[in-house]
């Protein structure tokens, strides 16, 4: 498999390269937008499966070519020349464009959008009319058969022809609505790969760069508001045709449910407005996790030497704290629209015929007027919102049009800034790198099953009631139905109104009760689950061995990407699969309990449904992993914007690596453009087949009017949940890739306990006398030898030079005292304590080390001192005072509190140092190590340095850590290491005299 790919990887650079040889000397353009001719050929042919990448070159054709990139510079070209001429008669004073002051408002790149993509767009309109016509044409054909089971036939037709006429229509409105959507979303592609063609030949001409990936989301912005607007025609024109049709059946009454629908949108509004707001201070939060994460995972060995675990584990778990709020708040607001979602449709409804019902007496409710009403109601609600989110779009997308064209009208466009907002850039942090994509294992894990099941656990009760309360509320309109035939006199009529009004509106209480009790739980567990994972993870890499070979990258992405999947993505696709699914088990039952002859074509329907959501699953599954791929990601069409071009040659290779990924890019839009459609047409004729079985049974068997009603009510809604479960449980695999991924950090190696039953006494050590005896340790790492054989003993208060040729051997020893690794034979006693006995934090917490490259964690300046409040702020300014500091931290505005991530750079290198010597000082420890400083640290530095230690430390036994025998003549005593063995263990005096060792 792996040769496979070698070879197709091999393929795909020599088919790139061969045509951009081929076409080297005609327009960039034309190398661009090559590919924007076949995914439309691929469309038109109906390819099937899944393509790669060689398909280009049996569907190229070079006439076709430029037509697409031609149209849009000649027609912007058309729209610059005209604005240029206005602004020259309005402003004939100034002497350029570039200094006129007219703001630039986006209409004309628009425009010329519009007008390239105009003969698409007109197509895309005629189908979504036809898509509008035919899906208020299917209720009308369910009401002919209500009709016609109630003897009051529309036409003289046999029961066999209504049925064929429901199924006609259900399958040219799924057509229809295939079509649009596939070719709606390719236009979107196309002109996404128009404008960013564009965007790189306009960045070609220049010698200065630009931010492409703020360049390359602007452009996603204007493309996908391209066919809304197309389209916006036809909203009220289906708003036009539902009210009519409602008009027609309840009269005024169908005002106030629209009056209702039309005052419940502000609020929704406003409720969007607030989530947003907190997604964006959600953003900034999550981006100052990530950096503390990130910091974490890059001073993870100077963490574990200073024992300051617990202090970082709490500063991502109040970060983690704060996130989750927010998420607790946003969780609510996401159960007001779960709320909005299911009953506005009944407070619709409700109120519409209510009013009808109680305005009249002589207005009797008919099985087709119900069927009708809660049809066009809910047809009615999706184009009104669907307004509403278009004006939101339309304001994101006015910046970029604006930004965008004054890019195309400037001269350099390494001069422009970015203008995007400051939650857009945020967003950016969480876009996956291109080499995000790992081998992810495909079994399960009893812990990601838990968390699971912690999440659905009373959630799925909660759903079913709700589905059942759904399904009681239609019952008791169809029932209803049926006993205002049998009723006799205006008391009777009256009484039966009334009850069964109050019985609608007591079930419509219920069903909002159990929907908020769903968000409930749905919040609830999805951030107690969350909190788990998060704090378990945290745990697990906090105990992870100091060298521990983990890919720090995927651990970020853990605690980043993975984290964020989970917090977000699974609550919503386990919501979504399990409503989808609990609604299409309730619908199948009720329709065969109402027809039990229904229930002979379950079978092969449900074998059918699952074979469609099989194959479904792989084809996604399979793109994802298309699009995680380097070459498919556009970040590396952002390499070719932001890199600088020095010639040539220079320009051909990016511009073969822009063409690969545009291509790639656009060969996953299609694959998964493609398989959602084709999936999507099949799940609809399902959904027709079942419309056509329970007409032509209902023809057939001529029930209660009341049961046709409810019948047909739960054969139309299905439609929905057979559209949602096998996406949303495509989406739970691939969620749950992230839970794996988890998981296995659970199995990574752990270092020894940080606490075990033996606690050495709290004074301990009294004397820092050290002793090795016969002791031998593993490897930590490649490059770290392991010591053998050590025998040595190291007196109270004695200084000692430790000195090899290279720093593994100091660093081996360095890992032996710290524990950092296990000793394979013998013993590291300290004060006559084997420090194998005690727990990690007991012992690393009595040794102190100066690194050679000091570490500042962000925080207070206090914080990197004393994290923990052990000191009083008086033996912080003693110690500072000592290092020669005081007097730099008081010029500080906030000093001990100001945070050092602005006044790490205002330390120098040997100030740092002095630093992590006062944090020595405050720990008072009888053990010190201190490592050789770096070349740039200047010498005054380092001379204040040792003799700090030599007055402050004097009690003490250090350890001086070098590879250069002269800093360590002041020692007492000088341990010479080579390949893990201590080859002498003298005074320097005598070293220099007799080993050639240490005077090499």
């Amino acid at each position: 498999m792996r040769r496979r790919c070698s070879h197709l990887h091999a393929a795909r650079h020599y088919i790139v390269f061969r045509r951009c040889h081929r076409y080297r000397n005609e327009s960039k353009g034309s190398l661009i937008h090559m590919n924007l001719f076949w995914i439309n050929r691929m469309v038109v042919m109906g390819h099937r499966g899944l393509l790669q990448l060689s398909d280009l070159c049996k569907l190229y054709n070079e006439e076709s070519v430029h037509t697409l990139s031609s149209v849009f510079e000649h027609e912007w070209e058309k729209q610059q020349n005209y604005t240029e001429r206005l602004d020259l008669e309005e402003d004939s004073g100034r002497e350029s464009l570039m200094v006129s002051r007219k703001p630039n408002t986006g209409y004309s790149l628009l425009y010329a959008l519009w007008v390239t993509f105009l003969p698409a767009l007109v197509k895309v309109a005629l189908l979504r009319l036809s898509t509008d016509i035919f899906s208020i044409l299917v209720p009308l054909t369910l009401r002919w058969v209500i009709l016609c089971c109630e003897r009051q036939a529309v036409f003289d037709w046999a029961g066999y022809t209504y049925s064929l006429v429901v199924m006609g229509a259900v399958c040219c409105c799924a057509v229809s609505q295939h079509h649009f959507e596939k070719h709606s979303r390719i236009i979107a592609a196309n002109a996404q790969a128009v404008l960013a063609g564009f965007l790189y030949r306009k960045s070609e001409q220049q010698s200065n760069t630009t931010q492409g990936t703020d360049l390359l989301r602007e452009v996603e912005n204007v493309t996908e508001l391209v066919v809304p607007l197309a389209c916006l025609w036809s909203t009220p024109l289906r708003v036009s045709l539902c009210l009519g049709l409602l008009w027609r059946e309840l009269g005024p009454g169908v005002l106030v449910g629209v009056a209702l629908l039309l005052v419940l949108i502000p609020v929704n509004s406003a409720v969007e407005r607030k989530a947003k707001q907190l997604q964006r201070a959600q953003l900034i939060i999550m981006e100052r996790s990530e950096q503390l994460i990130k910091e974490m995972l890059h001073k993870y060995q100077a963490l574990k030497f200073l024992t300051w675990e617990s202090w970082f584990h709490q500063r991502v778990s109040e970060s983690r704290g704060r996130e989750l709020e927010i998420r607790r708040i946003l969780g609510y607001l996401t159960a007001y629209s779960m709320l909005n979602s299911i009953c506005m449709p009944f407070l619709v409804g409700f109120s519409s015929i209510g009013v009808f019902v109680l305005v009249d007496d002589g207005n009797v409710l008919t099985p087709s007027q119900i069927f009708t009403s809660l049809c066009f109601f809910r047809l009615l609600r999706p184009p009104l919102l669907e307004l509403l989110g278009l004006f939101s779009a339309l304001k994101q997308a006015q910046q970029s049009l604006c930004h965008l064209e004054k890019i195309f009208l400037r001269k350099d466009l390494g001069t422009t800034q970015s203008v995007t907002s400051k939650e857009e850039l945020l967003s950016d942090g969480f876009q996956q790198p291109c080499d995000r994509c790992k081998d992810k294992h495909s079994h399960s894990d009893e812990k990601s099953d838990h968390c699971l099941s912690q999440k659905g656990r009373g959630k799925a009760c909660m759903l079913y009631l709700r589905g059942a309360v759904s399904l009681a509320q239609d019952g008791i309109l169809s029932v209803w139905t049926g006993e205002a035939k049998e009723v006799q006199g205006l008391e009777g009529w009256r009484e039966l109104r009334n009850s069964r009004l109050s019985a609608y509106a007591l079930f419509g209480l219920l069903q909002a009760f159990l929907v908020c009790c769903a968000a409930y739980c749905l919040t609830c567990a999805s951030l107690r689950a969350s909190h788990t994972l998060h704090s378990k993870l945290l745990s697990d890499v906090l105990h992870m061995p100091m060298h521990s070979q983990t890919d720090m990258r995927r651990l970020l992405q853990a605690f980043t990407q993975d984290m964020q999947v989970i917090d977000e993505e699974l609550p919503k696709h386990l919501h979504s699969c399990l409503k989808s699914l609990l609604d299409i088990l309730s619908t199948i039952t009720l329709i065969s309990f109402i027809m039990p002859v229904f229930s002979l074509a379950l079978f092969p329907l449900i074998i059918l449904f699952l074979r469609i959501q099989s194959r479904l699953a792989s084809a996604q599954s399979h793109i994802r992993h298309m699009e995680t791929s380097p070459v498919a990601s556009l970040e590396c069409v952002t390499q070719c914007f932001e890199a600088p071009l020095s010639g040539p040659k220079h320009r051909e290779v990016c511009l073969t690596h822009c063409l690969q990924a545009l291509n790639q890019n656009l060969l996953v839009k299609y694959n998964k453009i493609n398989t959602e459609s084709r999936a999507a047409l099949r799940l609809d004729g399902i959904a027709g087949i079942v419309l056509f079985l329970v007409s032509l049974i209902l023809l057939e068997t001529e029930p209660d009017s009341g049961l046709v009603v409810l019948a047909l009510i739960c054969a139309f809604n299905i439609k929905k949940a057979i559209h949602q479960y096998p996406h949303a449980a495509s989406d739970i695999n691939m969620d749950m890739l992230s839970m794996q991924n988890l998981c296995e950090f659970a199995k990574v190696e752990k270092e020894a306990a940080w606490k075990k039953s033996y606690r050495p006494p709290s004074d301990w050590p009294q004397h820092g006398e050290v002793k090795f005896r016969n002791y031998e340790s593993e490897a930590s790492s490649n490059d770290t030898p392991a010591l053998r054989g050590i025998n040595l003993t190291i007196l109270k208060g004695e200084k000692i030079g430790v000195v090899s040729r290279g720093k593994s051997d100091t660093d081996a020893l360095v890992s032996s005292l710290f524990r950092s690794v296990e000793a394979r034979s013998g013993a590291v006693l300290i004060d006559d304590i084997n420090i194998a006995r005690m727990g990690l934090f007991d012992l690393r917490s009595r040794l102190q080390i100066i690194p050679q490259v000091p570490v500042l964690f962000s925080g207070t300046l206090r914080a990197n001192l004393d994290p923990f409040a052990l000191h009083t702020e008086a033996q912080v300014w003693l110690a500072l005072e000592l290092c020669h500091l005081k007097e730099r931290v008081r010029l500080l505005p906030a000093q001990l509190l100001h945070p050092v991530q602005r006044t790490s750079l205002a330390f120098s290198f040997g100030q740092r140092r002095l630093l992590c010597l006062a944090r020595a000082l405050l720990a008072r420890v009888r053990i010190l190590l201190v490592e050789e400083a770096l070349p740039c640290v200047d010498l005054e530095t380092e001379d204040l340095v040792q003799e700090l230690i030599h007055t402050e430390f004097k009690h003490c036994t250090v350890l001086w850590l070098t590879q250069n025998p002269l800093t360590v003549m002041h020692t007492d005593r000088v341990l010479v290491l080579n390949k893990g063995q201590a080859v002498n263990f003298e005074a320097p005096s005598t070293l220099l005299q007799q080993g050639p060792l240490f005077s090499q």
